[in-house]
């Protein structure tokens, strides 16, 4: 057992000293004086009943200085706060996750929903990341990966009223019309797996792609290269794109890209396409790692508070049969 406040007790117990040697000092000088001489009492003292009076006076005289020790060492042990100390290491998981979404206007519906999706998913994370950058004609990260999932819950909320319309949140899609062209897919993605720290760790690492796949205009980084750079580093890609009817060239290829990393493709026409992408995000392998050792202190009460009722009960008793 600690003690918060250890220099509490040492300050009571030199004032304990002082005062014992101030009573003895008195004492000593009491005895120095001559009493009184009483005729005849030696007969009195030794009656029966006077010897029992004086051993119960006696008695009582220990109980209450005994009690009256315990009630206040037990109050001042009581007030220096005793405490229970106990260590804990945290376990938190290791999965990083990037949402990467297309905002050209096809996709604004689909981009809300999936935000949606993952604000109810961010609920249950325990130390899993998330980060999230938007691009069309270049590519702006809203805010980097973070466990801090009141600021995430906060951007995500944001991020929700500018894809569903609210002008205003337009400021939402600040740096994204920097380029020439539409649905940069390969800057996108290239922004996204760039965005991961912490590459030489065993970290669970996902990119959630979301794009209408129409690209207009001539990306700094074509699809495959960022689906390359992406396997190079360990990321897989899931991802997600409003195809419906078949498989154009580029919804091939970009199924092609994702599939290579390890991901999935899924066309937003299936049904619970988003749910998919989740349960896939989720099935990835993410191992428990130990988070740094804390001491974590509890007040611990107990033991003083019963033994002052103790003494307290005794000087009570004691004072009580006194007065008797």
């Amino acid at each position: 057992m600690d003690l918060k406040y250890p220099a509490l007790l040492a300050v009571a117990l030199l004032l304990a000293v002082v005062g014992v040697m101030l009573v003895h000092r008195r004492l000593t000088r009491r005895r120095g004086v001559s009493a009184a001489a009483v005729a005849n009492s030696t007969a009195l003292t030794a009656l029966p009943a006077f010897q029992r009076a004086l051993r119960g006076h006696r008695i009582r005289l220990a109980v209450l200085a005994a009690s009256g020790c315990l009630l206040a060492g037990s109050a001042l042990v009581g007030a220096a706060r005793p405490l229970d100390t106990t260590v804990e290491q945290p376990q938190t998981r290791n999965r990083d996750i990037m949402l990467c979404l297309d905002i050209s206007g096809s996709m604004a519906s689909f981009d809300a929903e999936l935000v949606s999706t993952f604000q109810d998913l961010v609920k249950s994370f325990q130390g899993e990341r998330i980060g999230l950058v938007i691009f069309n004609s270049s590519a702006a990260t809203v805010f980097p990966l973070t466990d801090d999932y009141v600021f995430i819950n906060d951007e995500l909320a944001n991020a929700q009223k500018a894809l569903s319309g609210d002008p205003e949140y337009d400021s939402f899609f600040a740096g994204t019309f920097n380029g020439r062209g539409t649905s940069l897919i390969g800057d996108g993605l290239a922004t996204c797996v760039t965005s991961f720290d912490r590459v030489d760790t065993q970290r669970a690492r996902s990119v959630v792609l979301a794009t209408d796949n129409h690209l207009a205009g001539r990306p700094l980084v074509e699809v495959d290269e960022a689906g390359r750079l992406a396997t190079s580093k360990g990321v897989r890609v899931y991802g997600l794109n409003p195809q419906e009817d078949g498989l154009d060239s580029e919804a091939a290829e970009m199924r092609t890209v994702v599939t290579a990393t390890g991901g999935r493709y899924f066309a937003m026409g299936d049904e619970g396409a988003i749910g998919s992408i989740v349960s896939s995000v989720q099935a990835q392998e993410a191992s428990l790692i130990d988070s740094a050792a804390r001491a974590l202190y509890t007040d611990s009460p107990t033991l003083p508070i019963a033994f002052a009722g103790l003494g307290l009960a005794g000087v009570i008793g004691a004072a009580r049969r006194w007065s008797s």
